[in-house]
């Protein structure tokens, strides 16, 4: 199987368990849009130890767009693109701080913004409370950085000679693997 093939092929996975195991409306247009750039986020944190902008920074925009297109269509108002707005920036400013001590780069950054948005506006379309949302928000964010100490032990067993160590773990995969587990699980 080719590179594209595997990528079209996990695109397509994830929306369709998007789509058919929870019943997503117009509000998952942000997580559809993560879904199709899952495999070549994940492929190019690992082999370059960097995230481009040019696959991360479109998902802003669906997930806006998303949750607008949510809040227009819904019974719970504008909740879905208060919590997509709240929980995307929040995220934002929070990893922002982590990276802004190593450890954490700007696509990371950027990344966790635009899932954090994507998951709040997937929740949101289900009716809960913003309370309960940022709950489910704040709790994908523990998991990732308890999924990211776990894995840091191999990444670090496995680095080349002579590499410094804050840059071995791509933390786009973590960050990608906890949002779909919240996303199709939760």
């Amino acid at each position: 199987m080719g590179e594209t093939t595997i990528r079209i092929v996990v695109a397509a996975g994830l929306a369709v368990a998007l789509l058919g195991a929870r019943g997503a409306g117009p509000a998952a247009i942000g997580a559809l849009y993560v879904a199709a750039v899952t495999a070549a986020l994940v492929e190019h944190d690992l082999r370059e130890l960097r995230l481009p902008d040019a696959l991360v920074l479109p998902g802003a925009w669906f997930a806006v767009l998303g949750a607008v297109w949510g809040s227009l269509r819904g019974d719970s108002g504008w909740t879905v693109a208060a919590a997509a707005v709240l929980c995307g920036l929040g995220a934002l400013v929070g990893f922002a701080v982590l990276a802004s001590g190593g450890g954490l780069g700007m696509g990371d950054v950027k990344l966790a913004a635009v899932l954090a948005a994507a998951l709040a506006a997937v929740v949101a379309d289900r009716g809960p409370p913003l309370s309960e949302i940022v709950v489910v928000v704040g709790s994908w964010v523990i998991v990732t950085f308890v999924a990211g100490a776990v894995l840091a032990p191999a990444a670090f067993r496995s680095r080349a000679p002579g590499r410094p160590l804050r840059a071995e773990l791509p933390f786009g995969p973590v960050l990608l693997g906890t949002f779909w587990g919240f996303v199709l699980l939760g």
